[in-house]
């Protein structure tokens, strides 16, 4: 229908919603609607909780699937936004900004619930997780490790189809490798290589940024988690760690998976077989870390045999 075809009087509200002026009331309202309850948290911030978990990442292993999955528990709430990211990118803000992204400590009450922030870009960050432990010094941290040859190719295709790399797989791994030491020492963090061509692979030197929080958190307030284990049986990995935060079992019946990674490039088999190479020592660092094994090692031996 164009608008020649309305009637009189919805043409002229048609012409009037046209007008320069109408736009930018319209965008002043727009803003008004967000401001008012930012104004009330920030008013209410001294009565509300802080979080008593922390989805601490990795990035693109799953912590949009757990924190859904968590929040349909009724004790178990978000804050206004999955990825608060106070430690890592707001710590400039204060510690009220901080607390009023979170619910009301009367709401939680009620239902004697707990709040969480999932907010991945903690993990491969030091100070994070040193600025989390300063101020949330009790809270339950639970970190997902995937494959780090499927979380790396997943960090590059989240950035490609951002627009923010144009470089093949093969050429970024190609140059990361080169510019990387063979080996990166335990007592080295992953910091320093944020915003660089190697940051893909050395966000998935898992042991080195779990040593982090194991300097500042025991043992017992980390929980480690196979991506792999979410994907397959979300509700068994949720049933966890429901168990973890003292919160009674609830189904919560996943009927997808969030945030899955639909690439139509795939990764070279070499660029692969290099990359598997390449993370073993920071496979073996794990074990030793953490006395536990993933998945995608028991896969690779598997593999291995085969071929002998």
């Amino acid at each position: 229908m164009t608008t020649r075809d309305l009637p009189p009087t919805r043409r002229t509200l048609r012409k009037l919603q046209m007008l320069p002026g109408v736009g930018r009331a319209k965008d002043g309202l727009r803003a008004v609607r967000r401001a008012i309850p930012t104004a009330w948290r920030r008013a209410t911030q001294g009565q509300r909780a802080l979080p008593a978990l922390i989805i601490a990442g990795a990035q693109k292993a799953g912590t949009t699937q757990l924190h859904t999955y968590l929040s349909k528990h009724p004790r178990c709430y978000s804050g206004v936004r999955k990825e608060v990211n106070y430690f890592s990118h707001h710590f400039d803000r204060s510690q009220a900004w901080y607390r009023s992204q979170f619910p009301l400590k009367r709401a939680l009450s009620v239902v004697d619930g707990i709040c969480l922030d999932s907010s991945p870009m903690y993990l491969p960050s030091a100070k994070a997780i040193r600025r989390m432990h300063e101020i949330l010094p009790a809270v339950k941290v639970i970190v997902l490790l995937r494959d780090p040859i499927e979380r790396t190719y997943s960090h590059y295709q989240h950035l490609k189809s951002r627009w923010r790399e144009q470089r093949t797989f093969s050429e970024a791994i190609d140059e990361a490798l080169a510019l990387l030491p063979n080996v990166l020492e335990p007592t080295e963090t992953v910091c320093a290589f944020h915003g660089t061509p190697v940051e893909y692979v050395s966000w998935s030197y898992y042991a080195h940024q779990l040593r982090v929080i194991l300097d500042v958190y025991p043992r017992e307030q980390l929980m480690v988690i196979d991506s792999a284990d979410l994907f397959d049986d979300t509700n068994e990995v949720c049933q966890r760690v429901f168990d973890l935060l003292g919160l009674e079992r609830l189904d919560v019946s996943p009927r997808k998976i969030h945030n899955r990674g639909n690439h139509a490039e795939q990764i070279d088999p070499g660029v692969a077989d290099r990359l598997r190479q390449h993370f073993r020592p920071y496979d073996r660092m794990l074990v030793d870390l953490l006395g536990q094994s993933f998945r995608w090692m028991k896969a690779e031996v598997v593999s291995s045999q085969s071929a002998a």
